[in-house]
């Protein structure tokens, strides 16, 4: 069984908008095309944020497949590192959108009030904000191994279940 082509899209449109996620946010780090790279960040936040939404729906109306193959603690972990990945993608938007509120001039389509976001309150949303990618990159490197165990050690259909080039579509 695999996903829905709808699954399968919003999962790899979100693996996309992270990746840029994560070179915008070190070219800023960098300080090359400062400016260019915050607003190209904030505006990929934004649709990431879209597209949480969208595959947390399509997660709900499509059954997910079952890998019966699969060890109970595989599974178990899946599920573990799964909850924990949308829970943290939640917290790094939240975070990162009233963080990115604190510039006067900003990409974001509805940005917190400017005062709460520049308060040691939003100071502490940009520190999370800061921590929180290390426990993202850490359980994401999970999900990529676990992927890549599956597909190159089990050679089982793991990875094909959420990819494109499927048998009988």
């Amino acid at each position: 069984m695999t996903f829905s082509l709808t699954l399968r899209l919003a999962h790899w449109i979100m693996a996309m908008l992270m990746l840029g996620m994560v070179v915008t946010g070190l070219m800023y780090f960098w300080e090359v095309n400062g400016k260019q790279a915050i607003a190209a960040h904030q505006v990929m936040g934004q649709l990431l944020i879209v597209a949480l939404v969208w595959r947390l729906v399509a997660k709900i109306r499509s059954p997910r497949p079952i890998h019966a193959e699969h060890a109970a603690w595989e599974r178990a972990l899946s599920g573990v590192v799964q909850v924990a990945l949308y829970g943290l993608m939640v917290a790094f938007m939240i975070t990162g959108y009233v963080s990115a509120s604190a510039y006067t001039t900003n990409s974001l389509l509805f940005p917190v009030d400017i005062g709460f976001a520049r308060s040691a309150a939003g100071e502490a949303f940009l520190e999370t904000h800061y921590m929180l990618k290390w426990v993202l990159l850490g359980l994401l490197s999970l999900h990529i191994a676990g992927a890549l165990k599956h597909h190159f050690i089990d050679r089982d259909n793991t990875l094909k279940s959420i990819w494109f080039a499927q048998k009988g579509e």
